[in-house]
């Protein structure tokens, strides 16, 4: 079937092309019997406008960029969601583009969305550089990105993740169960977010009164094979951790099921806490103790923020804000053997 065009409209109504594009895009007086005219041809003929053509009139594709760390990574899942719902409420269409950790794959991408001419673009990835964001700058394409440190932002928005409460909560958790050997599966150590939520663990620790320096820290990818090799790293530990807080519920999970493999009870014998909140975490057995972040509040949060940053021609650094954690307890934690 043949794609209705906007010569079709005029012609059908009687008018020229650029009196439909007037009436399309409201950008001149039309009298109102010439619009209702349009109107009508543009319903009988099930006219579609063309967004490529809105684009050039009006400078915008109405589409936005998405880069994520792990596609994989069941943490997304919501916060695409919440992108994705914005989004299709003020007729935008986004871009989803999976870094998978990879700085060189990152490039590529942005180099992709300012090719593509998006309006916009959401940092979702841990792994970011410098170069990334400023060659966005460079190109005048607004940006956000999720949890990235202050010194570096600039006049880039950002959308700032609170930790302390969440982990505070869950170090206040294992200490009333008598727990006082922990450990920490952290994620890659040059990633900056992996060593916030390590120095965050071990700070909260010697707050109260137990040395980070006998707390083993083991440094892992951000996926369930990393855990698994996590716990395996602790059989040698002395005194042997009875609680572990790992930097996310990928790894929890690993450090869990690679525990039941080798005979351990979780938790009569290990009280582990992952950190996310993603719905796996909910639905295995034992359930997974875990620092959740709202999911989804961050996608609905930095759709809407860019949103305004595109329709004010604001300044990144005026676009803030602030997320927080909660401790969401569940089967995965219990006493301290020697208290139970």
């Amino acid at each position: 079937m043949k794609r209705v065009t906007m010569s079709d409209v005029a012609r059908q109504a009687g008018v020229s092309k650029s009196t439909v594009s007037h009436v399309l895009n409201d950008t001149r007086y039309v009298a109102e019997e010439t619009k209702q005219r349009v109107l009508e041809a543009i319903e009988d003929l099930h006219y579609r406008p063309s967004k490529v053509a809105r684009s050039l009139a009006s400078q915008r594709t109405n589409t936005v960029g998405l880069l994520i760390s792990d596609v994989g990574n069941p943490f997304y899942h919501q916060v695409i969601l919440g992108v994705e719902d914005v989004a299709l409420k003020h007729d935008y269409s986004v871009f989803l583009f999976n870094a998978s950790y990879d700085l060189e794959r990152s490039q590529r991408y942005i180099l992709s969305m300012i090719d593509r001419r998006v309006d916009g673009v959401m940092f979702m990835s841990s792994r970011l550089s410098d170069a990334l964001i400023e060659e966005l700058a460079e190109h005048q394409v607004p940006a956000i990105v999720l949890d990235w440190e202050e010194p570096r932002l600039g006049d880039i928005a950002a959308i700032t993740l609170d930790f302390e409460t969440g982990l505070r909560e869950a170090v206040e958790h294992l200490l009333s169960l008598g727990h006082r050997h922990f450990a920490h599966v952290s994620g890659p150590l040059d990633l900056w977010t992996a060593r916030q939520r390590r120095d965050m663990y071990l700070s909260i620790l010697e707050e109260n009164g137990i040395d980070p320096a006998g707390v083993p820290v083991v440094e892992s990818n951000l996926r369930t094979d990393g855990g698994r090799r996590a716990l395996r790293s602790l059989l040698d530990v002395s005194p042997r951790p009875t609680a572990v807080f790992a930097a996310n519920d990928l790894l929890a999970l690993g450090v869990m099921w690679e525990a039941m493999q080798y005979g351990f009870q979780v938790p009569a014998e290990l009280s582990i806490i992952g950190l996310d909140g993603i719905e796996l975490s909910a639905e295995i057995t034992p359930s997974l103790t875990t620092v959740a972040l709202p999911r989804y509040e961050i996608g609905a949060r930095a759709m809407t923020m860019l949103l305004d940053m595109i329709e004010t021609n604001t300044p990144g650094a005026s676009h803030r804000a602030v997320v927080h954690t909660r401790l969401v307890v569940r089967q995965s934690t219990g006493p301290a053997p020697e208290c139970g």
